[in-house]
């Protein structure tokens, strides 16, 4: 096509105008650009695409209202009688119906963080018509942490954020952070115990039509998370026990072992003065040193500091695996976790790989099986629970990680997935820094689910765990490392084996004998975390294991399922 000529007048405005152009001042060079407005992360959105679009909403459930610490008379403020919920979803709208709610009560310093994996994988098993929800419990406890500096860094994608924040009293976003919280600043919290907890859960669980809870509600417990799930089934609620609203119980790698016992498994003295053992070899302190001084569990030698240095830990691992960073926080860490006098040069990615490692993570009931180190020599240590585990002993060597998938034997857990869950949503991670002392010992006391009138956790403490031996429900039980043997649910067994499946049930009248009445899967090649942690790629025990729970949710389910408000009540 021609070219257009261009007429006179046009011609001569364009001459003049690059005339000019050229005697003036070149244009200055463009300035720097302002970074993004600051905004947390948000409640609602999708976490994952591919087959099935999964999306988290966070919302808040109103709780119950604990009595006062009744040393300082201090109550628990309005704010803290709440529960988060961290609910995982088919992405659509309205919500898909759902077949199965799997609800998941973590374990010992669990935060809800670290169901993120399986309830992913919980939810990547919904079909057409057929929708999987797990909804992830974040107890009170989690809500005294200042996650400001995370979500900041989570925001901004630079984890030195939240170093200087809880390290350096460096600002961020116009906050600094005020320290982490005291005892004595918390003493309404010796009240958060057994009977708060289950509370709150019940609240929870009422977020479901009464008619579909019997049909829908799966109660999953993790750890010490399991303990307090079967003692919400044997709970007396106004003369109606827990079972009689829940579809199935769930107890992944936790039991009490306690079940049916003749008599609580610590005399009231002991109770009161603290001389129990509890969950992962911590003894909790009894009841009157609760109220006056020690509300919560921190780690021994690790203290709170570690919570935040574990997540900007997994910051890095998931934006800048193959870097080197040095922090000085970290290696202090590590000195006591790892049992080094010196901490030689590492990748962020072997950072992480060897905070949470089972072959050289000394705090056991937190490992997960994630690879191994590359580069350089390893050397045995002992932990600090005895056991005898591994640690980088070549001081001039730079030390790397070989991922899950490429060790021999196979590995279960992804770092990409155990670092995601330890900083990734909105306040949210893998631990509760805060963890009552008063909750697991309650946890201990009531094990029986038989307590009756004259015991004294029921006579004295409002502890109403009685119905275990009447529990109609369906039972599945995964064992993992730390059970370590399927006979640990052996008094479980007992306790139900002459109930079968109750009326109104799928399986109504099935025996105990039938594996999906009562169902002991032998996973103990995983370690303790892997069934929360482990990576569902399609091939391994940990697909095995949640291909087998939504199986099972399905066989004790009715088919259709129940549509659930897309956010909060």
């Amino acid at each position: 096509m021609p070219l257009r000529r261009m007429r006179p007048s046009v011609l001569a405005l364009a001459s003049t105008s690059a005339l000019l152009a050229a005697c003036s001042d070149p244009a200055p060079a463009p300035g720097p650009v302002a970074p993004a407005p600051y905004t947390p992360p948000p409640d609602s959105v999708v976490v994952e695409e591919g087959p099935v679009r999964i999306r988290r909403d966070v919302f808040l459930v109103p709780g119950v209202t604990p009595p006062p610490n009744p040393v300082t008379g201090s109550a628990t403020p309005a704010e803290y009688n709440v529960v988060r919920v961290v609910r995982y979803r088919v992405d659509a709208d309205p919500p898909a119906p759902a077949r199965a709610v799997a609800v998941l009560m973590p374990g010992f310093l669990g935060g809800a963080g670290s169901y993120d994996p399986m309830a992913r994988a919980v939810v990547r098993r919904s079909k057409d018509g057929e929708a999987f929800e797990a909804w992830a419990i974040d107890r009170r406890a989690n809500l005294l942490e200042d996650h400001h500096g995370l979500d900041v860094a989570e925001f901004r994608k630079d984890p030195e954020i939240a170093k200087r924040y809880y390290f350096e009293e460096e600002a961020a976003e116009g906050k600094t952070f005020p320290g982490f919280v005291d005892q004595a600043k918390v003493d309404y919290a010796s009240e958060w115990g057994l009977d708060t907890t289950i509370g709150d859960l019940r609240r929870v669980i009422e977020v479901v039509a009464p008619a579909e809870r019997k049909a829908r509600v799966f109660l999953v417990g993790h750890s010490l998370g399991a303990t307090i799930a079967e003692e919400y089934a044997a709970w007396d609620f106004d003369g109606k026990p827990g079972y009689g609203e829940l579809a199935g119980l769930v107890l992944v790698d936790g039991v009490a072992r306690q079940e049916g016992a003749a008599a609580p498994p610590l005399t009231e003295d002991e109770y009161m003065q603290g001389t129990g053992m509890g969950p992962g070899g911590f003894a909790p302190p009894g009841l009157d040193a609760i109220r006056k001084n020690t509300r919560y569990i921190a780690l021994p030698l690790l203290g709170l500091k570690v919570y935040p240095v574990a997540a900007i830990a997994g910051m890095r691992a998931l934006w800048t695996p193959a870097e080197i960073t040095e922090d000085p926080y970290r290696d202090n860490a590590f000195r006591t976790l790892l049992s080094l006098t010196e901490v030689p040069r590492m990748t962020n990615r072997a950072a992480m790989g060897f905070a949470m490692d089972d072959a050289s993570n000394g705090v056991s009931f937190a490992a997960v099986s994630c690879g191994e180190s590359k580069g350089g020599a390893l050397g045995e240590y002992d932990s600090l629970f005895g056991t005898k585990l591994v640690q980088p002993s070549d001081p001039t060597a730079t030390y790397d990680w070989v991922e899950y998938d490429a060790t021999s034997p196979r590995e279960h857990t992804s770092l990409e997935d155990i670092s995601r869950s330890w900083f990734e949503g909105p306040s949210l991670d893998f631990a509760e820094w805060y963890f009552p002392a008063r909750l697991s010992l309650d946890a201990q006391a009531a094990s029986t689910l038989v307590l009756k009138d004259g015991d004294w956790p029921l006579a004295a403490h409002g502890m109403r765990a009685i119905h275990g031996a009447s529990m109609d429900l369906p039972i599945f039980a995964a064992v993992a490392n730390l059970v370590g043997d399927t006979a640990a649910l052996d008094p479980l067994r007992a306790l139900v084996q002459n109930v079968p499946i109750g009326p109104e049930r799928p399986l109504a009248g099935t025996p105990r004998t039938d594996p999906d009445a009562f169902r002991v899967l032998d996973i103990i090649e995983l370690t303790h975390i892997d069934p929360l942690s482990g990576t569902d790629d399609g091939g391994g025990d940990v697909t095995k294991w949640y291909d087998a729970l939504t199986t099972w949710m399905t066989t004790n389910s009715p088919a259709g399922g129940v549509v659930l408000a897309p956010s909060a009540p």
